[in-house]
Parts: C-alpha cells; structure tokens; sequence
C-alpha cells in the first residue's frame, strides 16, 4: 500500500479508537445542488466547483436543463453540481454517520443519501446501515464499521478502485452481489484485497486489522503480499496484515431450526412477550450467532447474541417483544472465528389477544360465560378448541377449562401455541313470588365483578322438581328472567325448582305451597340478657409480676361498666414480688359491641407515695364468631420510682388474644410482649386460662402464666405462675377469691411461693352486653 494510503488507513484507526470528531446534530446537507447567489455566472461557478470555467461550465450545463448560453442565473435558483451517485443509503439505523470526501466532519447520515467517490460511512454501537450501488449491489454493514465508497473512475490504476467498490476499514460486511454485475466487486481491506464473483459473502476487519472471509455462493480471490488465493463456495480464509492468505478451510454447516421455521407467540397483557429460539448443534461449531430482525433482509436488528457451543438445549431468548412479525437467524462460528451459512429463516409472529369478555392474566383468559376473545392478524393461521377445528374471534359457553391451539396455516408440525380458557359458572340468585296458588320465578345472573350477565336464552333452563310445573323462562327489561310455576298436588303442594346452565346446575329451591299467602308473623322481642359472671384473670399477680396495675386481658369483654377493688398477699417486702400486699382499683368499660378500655392503679399501702404504678389499656374484638375470639390488647404502664431499677418507668405491652365458650366451658390465652421504650430488654408473657360455669353467675378458674425476661446480650430471669379461682356475681356485685404459686427457675424469687387475692367489684351501672 502506498505511503499515503497508510497514513489515511492510520488517521482513520485512530479516529475509531480515540473518538471521532464531533458529529453535527443537523440533518446531512444536500451538497449534491448549489444555490445560485447573486453575482454568479456559469463560469464562476464552474471554476468553484470543477477547476477550470469552460469546462466547469460545460459541466454545469450537462447537469441542468438551462437552455443555450448565454444566459444569466437567476439568484436562489438549484444547480447540479454532481452526477448520479454511485451508490445510496437504502436503511438507516441510528446512530449512522457519513463524511464527503475532502470534509472533515462527520454528519448524521439519512436513508436515500447519496454517495460518491471516496465518500465514507460509518455504524456506531448497535447501528446498522445497507449500501446500494447502481447495479443493485447491497452492502450491509454491521455495527462499528467503517466504509469508504470508491465509486468508478475509468482512469483509475487500482483494479479494486475501477471496480466500482468499497474499502473496508474496520468492522464486517455482507455483499450481495447483483445477478447482472458482469465485474467481480472489489474490497480493499488493511490486510487483503477480496475480489468476489459471489452473490453471498461476509467479509470482516478486527481491531488487529486481521481480514476474515467466509464465501457462500460463487467464489471469491483473496490477495496479499504478492499471493493470491482462491477461495470456493462454503469455505471460508484468514489473512493476518503483513502475511499471505490461508489455505481455505470448509465453513460449518448452517444449523436447523428446533421447532420449525415458524412460530406464533400470544400476548396476553404487558407490552410484550419472551420468545425463545432453539436450534440443533452442527460440526466445527465453537460458538453461535443468532440475530432477530424486523425484516427479512435483517437490515432492522433487535436481537443479535453469541451463544458458545455445548451440549442441547441451544438457544437465545429474546425478552419483551412487541405484537408484529420478526424473522431469525443463526449462524456457527468455527475456531477461527469464521461465520457459516445462516440457517433458514425463522418467522415469529407475535399477535395480541383482545378479550370482549372475560379477564386476561398469566394463566390465560377466564371468566364467566360466555367468554369472548379475538387474536390480531389470526387470519393465517389454524385454530383448534379442545381438538376440534374452530374460527376467531371465538366466544365460548360451556363450563370448565378447554384449551385453544394455534399454529400456521398449513404446517400441521409446527409447535402450537396454547391459550388456555377457563368458563368458570355465573352467579345466580333464584327466588319464588307467590301468586295466588301459583308462583312466579325470577332468576337473575351475574358475572363474577357481581354485574348482571347477558345471556343467550338457549344458555339458561328451568326445570321443575319432584312433580313441580314450570313454564319457559322470559327475559325482562330489568335483565332478570321470569316463569309461572305451579306446585305440585303431592306432598302437600311442593314447590322444588332447579336453574341451569346448559347442563349444569346454578341453583336449587324448594318451597311449601300455602292456599293462601299471610304476612309472617312479627318476631318475638328479644329477651334481655340474665345476669352473667365476667370472666376474668384468676391469677392474684398479673403478668409482670413486679410491676403491674392491671389484670391480665382476657378474650372476654366486660358486659358492663366494671369497677373492682383487689387486694394482693404475697412474699415479704424484702422480696422482689412488689405486686404482693399491694391494692389495685380498676375501672373498664364498654364502647359499643367490640370495644372496651381501661384504667387502673395499684399501691402497697406503706408506701403510697412511691410504690404506685398506673395503666391505660384497651381491647377490640377482631371476630364475628360465638365460639372462636380474637382480640388485639394494647396497655401502657408506668410504675413508680420505689420500685426496683428493672422494673420502674414506662413500659408498653401489646398483645393478641383469642378464646372462645362452648356452653359451660370456656378458655382463652394471650400472647404479648412488655417493652420498655428506648431499652433493649423485653418480657414475654404467655398465659392460658379456663373457666368451668356451672351457673351463668358462678365461675371456677384456672390459669398458667409464664414470664421470659431477655437482652440482646443475654437472656433474662424465667418465671411461671400457677393459680386457681372462683368468681360469684349477685346483683350488680361481683365477688372472686384465688390463690397462686410461683415455680420454675426464678419463679419464687419474682412471683413469690405462695399468694392469693380477693376482689370486690360491681357492675350494675348500666345496661349490660354479651360478653
């Protein structure tokens, strides 16, 4: 190569590697056209454009339709100043840039933009664009190439230059050669010179600037350092700059398809749909290249992955693809980074499920009959419901899960893509109005958002029962359907009703015939609720043991406004269960049927002004079920200054509750936590209580409490409480009595060995609830 094509090879090198210059973010100028402007005659624009102002202007005239000279131009008038080019950008995919020959800047570079002699080209990071000369000759450039068009100079002395071709820099290139090109179409690459005669090959330069050559039609001459090779339909060579060619070698085979050559993918919401392409491994092969594209010239590339060779499965998903028509292709690369012949090109057709009825998600399409559905652009394809040959759009009634196939038109083997359809059955409310001896029957049917569903009349029945006469239903203006019904004489007037869907049934109803229709009887007031005991903690120390105010909560809701003295005997004043010897007044009550709070404050009496602890509390009932409750309790604390330094302060203690009464028995257990805030320490509390009600106004108790105290650098004291009691309520009174005993490791030391505790409390202040 001269001395001055390696310094232009070198300059533009350096241009990929170090960043081009800046590329103006203006359109690519129409410089093939001059604006007159005022003053201009043909020859000085002939001398500006061509060097001399005859032939400059014979030029000129040559180009534009301007009449015989002389003449004067007109400014603002539009003047050829080049001739066809050789070649054009037939696709554009940004970012693409191009430079005039002799410019320095890089413009963006537009589809049907001329090219002339030494023009240059080049595709940045997943770009691509295609190159068509005159003779229909296509170049498609891959990403980070870069081509400089030659164009034909009939006084050229390079062969490659007359041809009317290319000089690739850097990146690949797929020829097409045209079928009437009678010259073979040069390419000039740092390393080779490829003359081609073939009509599909792949020619590619790497940052070593070494060339690589696969041929898959016809045949190609490859020449460097004075040899010249011959290279034959599917083979393909390598030339490291500075050496000769090498011996030809034979490409891989184009891989297959796994599946079939075309395939359909529905979207059933979101913007788009993975698509997974699988071919079979073929021989020689070290890695995979497969593109998906827009088009099947594979101009427009979406998807273009390496996939390195290994045992089956092979292949590459492509995510989130948009409703529309792709093709793929997949090629093997051998050892030597050679492509082989692409395989045949797959169609993947992505079409969009559209429902009228019914709730499209990840499963598929369900919903109440009918549903009713349509695919985009279905038309080619073959439809199959549960086996059987069916046309879209499709509407379906029959109950159950059933499956739709679709697959092309005409390829019975190719892989079906599957919808499944669920019918779930409608809601239906069926009702008998009485009409003299007779009834009426209204039925009505809902979809499952609860909205009245429209119905074909054949879809419905009404039938009668057990000798029950039925006429056929009507539809009415308010969506419901009506018919007569006459009981039947046996069994004293019977009226037994069934409502279905095709075969199914939807609802049932039977009835007993009066002769005479009476408005029912008004119900009987309910009866006020009798005295009954409440059912409360029978422990004579709370959880806490040192520190509380309050009883433990139960599941059971005071009935009334509930005020309650205890008294608490325990260990001596040496010991650490303060609770012992102490008084506690309580008050709780009810703020309508799931809601109760509380107060209390408990004091030893030889020490009323430090040893007082006071709590607020509440408890809201979270079910609806007689024999199964289940509460939320929430109590703060504060306890006074005399009591020990682990004890006193504010503490917080939420818990949840459940219990339940199964006639004369009834338990309940409550599992919280007492927290002191901004500390680390906390108490587990864990208590279990059952009672046995002989009489509604008498209750024997028993309850196990067990308290875990912890840090989180060690574990605390374990403490357990067992007790019994009985509460008796008389009037508005309430008397109870318990006793306890502290066991376990730590539990003489915090509840004390032995304690008890009497109450007194009355609740006859107002109306009382259940509890």
């Amino acid at each position: 190569m001269p001395r001055n094509s390696n310094v232009r090879v070198l300059c533009l090198l350096l241009f990929l590697v170090l960043g081009r210059p800046d590329v103006a973010r203006a359109q690519q100028a129409d410089d093939d056209v001059y604006v007159v402007q005022p003053g201009d005659t043909c020859a000085s624009v002939g001398r500006r454009f061509f060097g001399d102002a005859s032939a400059g202007s014979a030029k000129l005239h040559a180009l534009n339709s301007m009449g015989p000279p002389p003449h004067t131009l007109k400014p603002g008038t539009r003047l050829r100043i080049k001739g066809d080019p050789d070649a054009r950008l037939t696709f554009v995919k940004p970012e693409v840039n191009s430079k005039r020959a002799g410019k320095p800047d890089w413009l963006h570079a537009n589809t049907g933009q001329g090219l002339w002699r030494l023009d240059s080209v080049n595709t940045l990071r997943s770009a691509g664009a295609e190159v068509t000369f005159r003779d229909l000759t296509r170049l498609q450039m891959n990403e980070n190439a870069l081509v400089v068009i030659y164009g034909q100079e009939a006084q050229a002395s390079d062969k490659v230059k007359k041809s009317g071709a290319v000089e690739l820099l850097q990146g690949e290139l797929n020829v097409s050669l045209a079928e009437l090109r009678g010259e073979p179409l040069g390419v000039k690459m740092p390393a080779a010179t490829v003359d081609s005669r073939s009509r599909d090959l792949i020619v590619g330069v790497d940052a070593q600037q070494m060339t690589r050559l696969s041929v898959f039609d016809g045949q190609a001459e490859v020449a460097a350092q004075g040899q010249r090779v011959q290279v034959p339909r599917d083979h393909g060579t390598r030339v490291e700059k500075g050496k000769v060619p090498e011996k030809p070698r034979p490409l891989p085979e184009a891989p297959e398809w796994v599946g079939g050559v075309r395939s359909v993918r529905l979207l059933l919401e979101g913007a788009g749909v993975d698509e997974t392409l699988p071919w079979a491994p073929v021989p020689r092969a070290a890695s995979y290249r497969v593109e998906l594209a827009r088009d099947e010239r594979f101009n427009d590339r979406l998807h273009s992955e390496t996939v390195p060779a290994g045992p089956e499965p092979l292949k590459s998903v492509v995510p989130a693809l948009a409703p529309g028509e792709y093709f793929a292709r997949v090629r093997a690369v051998d050892a030597a980074g050679l492509l082989g012949r692409a395989s045949a090109v797959r169609r993947v057709e992505v079409l969009r499920v559209k429902t009228q009825r019914g709730t499209l998600g990840p499963q598929g399409l369900q919903g109440a009959p009918p549903l009713e559905f349509s695919v985009d652009g279905a038309e080619s394809l073959d439809a199959r419901l549960d086996g059987a040959p069916v046309t879209l759009p499709l509407r379906v009634e029959t109950p159950g899960a059933h499956t739709l196939e679709l697959r092309p038109r005409g390829l019975p083997d190719a892989p079906a893509e599957r919808l499944t359809l669920t019918v779930s059955l409608p809601k239906a409310t069926l009702a008998l109005e009485p009409l003299g001896e007779t009834f009426q029957a209204r039925l009505r049917v809902f979809d499952e958002q609860g909205q009245p569903l429209d119905v074909a009349p054949t879809a419905l029945t009404l039938r009668g029962l057990e000798g029950t006469w039925v006429d056929a239903l009507s539809r009415q203006t308010d969506g419901s359907w009506l018919a007569l019904v006459v009981p039947s004489e046996r069994d004293g007037r019977l009226v037994s009703v069934e409502a279905l869907w095709g075969d199914t049934p939807l609802a049932r109803l039977e009835a007993q015939a009066p002769l005479a229709v009476a408005p029912p009887p008004p119900p009987p007031p309910a009866a006020p609720a009798g005295p009954e005991v409440a059912l409360t903690s029978a422990l004579s120390a709370p959880p806490g043991g040192r520190r509380d105010a309050s009883a433990l909560p139960t599941a059971f809701l005071p009935r009334s406004l509930l005020v309650e003295l205890r008294a608490q005997t325990g260990a001596a004043p040496s010991g650490e269960d303060v609770a012992g010897g102490r008084a506690a007044l309580s008050v709780e009550g009810r703020l309508g049927e799931r809601v109760a709070l509380g107060a209390a404050l408990a004091v030893r009496p030889d020490a009323l002004s430090r040893e007082l602890s006071a709590s607020l509390s509440g408890r809201v009932l979270l079910s609806d079920l007689p024999t199964l409750r289940v509460l939320l309790s929430f109590e703060g604390l504060f306890a006074g200054s005399a009591f020990a330094g682990e004890a006193r302060g504010a503490w917080l203690r939420p818990a949840l509750i459940a219990g339940g009464q199964w006639e004369r028995w009834a338990w309940s257990t409550s599992q919280g936590y007492a927290l002191r805030p901004g500390r680390t320490r906390a108490t587990w509390e864990s208590a279990y209580q059952g009672w046995f009600l002989p009489l509604p106004t008498l209750a024997l108790g028993a309850e196990v409490n067990a308290l875990v105290d912890a840090t989180l650098e060690a574990p605390g004291p374990h403490a357990y409480a067992a007790g019994v009691g009985a509460r008796w309520k008389w009037s508005g009174f309430e008397v109870g009595a318990s006793v306890r005993r502290g066991f376990g490791p730590e539990g003489a030391r915090v509840w004390g060995t032995w304690g008890g505790q009497v109450s007194l409390g009355w609740s006859g202040l107002l109306p009382p609830l259940p509890q």
